[in-house]
């Protein structure tokens, strides 16, 4: 997956610490953030790996920090604490403190700083703002089918009387079990206007039944990560060291 379909994902998504993200996988949550630490950890080590990057001039990295708890913790036995990585991570970026990045974005739920720190690693932020038609609902997948397991206020399967439990089987002409099923309902409906009919065939305590809705759209942002011409001759440098898991030592 590309850094800027991850960004898209988490910015996407309901807000959650990355914390808490990392225990809400085996929760089972349906808000769409049961795996959600797998990108957003990701990126969060991106962004550690430019913020040491830029505090040593691009003398350390995180691949430093990630050796020295080897070779401190685990080859001696044990694992790491929080306090073991914060330390690592700090003497790799020369003494600077990370205590507020933590509180923010790892403990904390405020958005990634992209706009800010992408510049450091000769790398530029752009975001679009897309509207699209949404059903409105968390799904899960069991042997009866695709279920329903949420339904967002206001949206089109709230309008339409959807019901958790409801296992869907079509919307419009396109079934719910096509595996390019967002695809199409997005190429089917993208142009119609908003309020046009949307019938939704499902399956409620053992009935087969096709209920009306009517289409709603929805914005969603779409990030993309580009690589900076005018980048600084520092952070330049910065960029090829990630692009090639170098460092200037």
């Amino acid at each position: 997956e590309s850094t800027s379909g991850k960004v898209t994902e988490v910015e996407s998504a309901r807000p959650v610490a990355l914390e808490d993200a990392s225990l809400s996988t085996w929760i089972h949550p349906t808000d769409g953030t049961g795996y959600l630490y797998y990108p957003k950890g990701s990126l969060a080590g991106f962004m550690l790996d430019i913020m040491i990057r830029d505090a040593s001039d691009n003398r350390r990295s995180l691949d430093d920090v990630m050796r020295e708890l080897y070779n401190t913790t685990y080859k001696k036995g044990r694992g790491f604490t929080g306090t073991d990585f914060w330390g690592a991570v700090s003497r790799a970026a020369g003494g600077k403190s990370f205590t507020e990045f933590n509180a923010k974005y790892v403990d904390g739920r405020e958005p990634y700083p992209w706009a800010t720190l992408l510049p450091l690693a000769g790398l530029r932020f752009h975001t679009d703002t897309i509207r699209e038609p949404r059903l409105g609902i968390f799904t899960a997948v069991d042997s009866g089918g695709v279920r329903v397991t949420g339904i967002a206020e206001g949206s089109a399967a709230a309008a339409a009387g959807l019901r958790t439990g409801d296992v869907l089987v079509s919307v419009g002409d396109i079934r719910i079990s096509d595996a390019n099923f967002g695809e199409q309902f997005r190429a089917k409906y993208g142009s119609a206007a908003e309020g046009s009919a949307l019938p939704i065939q499902l399956r409620r305590a053992g009935q087969t039944m096709t209920v009306n809705g009517a289409l709603r759209f929805a914005s969603r942002t779409q990030s993309s990560v580009a690589i900076d011409p005018n980048a600084s001759p520092k952070a330049a440098r910065i960029r090829a060291g990630i692009f090639h898991g170098t460092t200037d030592r």
